[in-house]
C-alpha cells in the first residue's frame, strides 16, 4: 500500500525519511510525497488558490545528481522571443533516464557559474524531471575548456537580440522570426488552449516551412487540398485535421484567451478576463485603468494585454 495514515505532521515528516530510501526499491519513478487532509469535507471545504488545492502539499524528494560532459550550449527561440540557452551533454543515466540535454536556465546563469563547454559538469533532474545543470566540476579542467560568448543575433532569423530592461533574458523582437510562429501556434492548439487534435509540432513545422502558416489565423483558412501532398498525410489524416481545425470554433471565450499566449495571462487570469468582457473585441479595447480592476491584474500584466493588441 502506497499511503499511509498519519496522525500528525511529525509522523508526515518520519515516513518522508523512510520513503526517501524506499525510492530506488519501486518499480516506478517518484520525485516526492503528496500529503493531504483525510477529512474529505474539510479538505473539499478548504478550497483552491488558483488551480492548487488548500488541502495538497506536495514534499519533493532530493534530485538525484551525476557527473558528464558539456559538449556544447545550444539556443532555444519561446514563443515569446526569449533565448534560452540549453546544455548539450554526453548522455549520462540519472535514476533510471538518459539524458542528453538540460537547461542552463539563461545567460547570466552560465556567465555567473563559470560554465564552459568542454567542461565537466554536475546535472541533477530537478523534481526528477526536467534535467539542470548545476555548475562545473572546477577540478576536473584541463585547461582546454571555452568560456561561452552570449549571442548577439537570433539563431533562428539572425534579427539582433535585445535585453528587456528589469529582465534576464535576451529576446528575439522580429515579429516574423519563424522560430516563434511555430511555438506560438504549438500553444495555441495545445489541449489547455483550442485543443486541435493532430496538429504537433511536425506537422506545424511542416506548415511554417511551406509558408502554408504565416500567422496563427492561417489555421483558419486552411484546405484538405493544402495538406494531403505532405509528407505524413493523406486524404483522411488531411480531412480530420480540418475537421478539428472547426470543432475548434465552438471553444468558450476563455479558451481563446489562454491560446493567444499573452505574456502573464494564463489559464486563471484568462477566465477572470471572459468573466468581465463577453467577446475578444471588447478585451482588445479595454485600456490599464479598466484592466486593473479586474482581480489579479496588475499594472505589468494590464500593460501587457495592452501592447498585445496594439500590435
Amino acid at each position: 500500500n502506497d499511503s499511509q495514515f498519519c496522525k500528525n505532521f511529525d509522523e508526515v515528516l518520519v515516513n518522508t525519511e523512510t520513503w526517501k530510501e524506499k525510492r530506488n526499491l519501486l518499480d516506478y519513478q517518484v520525485d516526492g510525497l503528496v500529503v493531504k487532509i483525510n477529512d474529505l469535507n474539510l479538505n473539499r471545504g478548504l478550497g483552491f488558490i488558483g488551480k492548487d488545492p488548500r488541502g495538497s502539499v506536495a514534499i519533493k524528494f532530493p534530485a538525484q545528481e551525476e557527473i558528464t560532459k558539456l559538449n556544447d550550449i545550444g539556443l532555444n527561440v519561446g514563443r515569446t522571443g526569449v533565448i534560452t540557452p540549453y546544455a548539450k551533454l554526453e548522455p549520462v543515466e540519472i535514476g533510471g533516464v538518459v539524458v542528453s540535454q538540460a537547461t542552463l536556465h539563461n545567460f547570466d546563469y552560465i556567465i555567473d557559474n563559470d560554465i564552459r563547454v568542454g567542461d565537466k559538469v554536475m546535472v541533477k533532474r530537478a523534481g526528477d524531471v526536467i534535467p539542470n545543470v548545476i555548475g562545473p566540476v572546477i577540478a576536473a579542467r584541463k585547461g582546454d575548456e571555452q568560456p561561452y560568448s552570449i549571442p548577439e543575433y537570433c539563431p533562428e532569423c539572425q534579427s539582433r537580440l535585445q535585453r528587456v530592461s528589469g529582465e534576464v533574458a535576451l529576446y528575439c523582437i522580429n515579429p516574423s522570426c519563424p522560430a516563434q510562429l511555430i511555438r506560438n501556434i504549438e500553444y495555441f492548439v495545445s489541449r489547455e488552449a483550442m485543443d486541435i487534435i493532430g496538429l504537433g509540432i511536425r506537422t506545424v513545422e511542416q506548415l511554417v516551412a511551406e509558408k502554408i502558416l504565416t500567422d496563427v489565423a492561417d489555421l483558419y483558412q486552411l484546405k484538405i487540398e493544402d495538406l494531403f501532398h505532405l509528407e505524413g498525410f493523406g486524404r483522411k489524416k488531411s480531412e480530420n485535421l480540418v475537421q478539428a481545425i472547426e470543432n475548434s470554433k465552438t471553444r468558450p471565450l476563455h479558451r481563446v484567451i489562454t491560446a493567444l499566449g499573452i505574456k502573464g495571462v494564463g489559464e486563471v487570469m484568462a477566465v477572470e478576463l471572459a468573466k468581465e468582457f463577453s467577446d475578444l473585441d471588447k478585451l482588445s479595447i479595454a485600456d490599464n485603468v479598466e484592466l486593473q480592476k479586474i482581480e489579479g491584474v496588475g499594472p505589468n500584466i494590464a500593460d501587457q494585454i495592452v501592447s498585445w493588441f496594439q500590435e
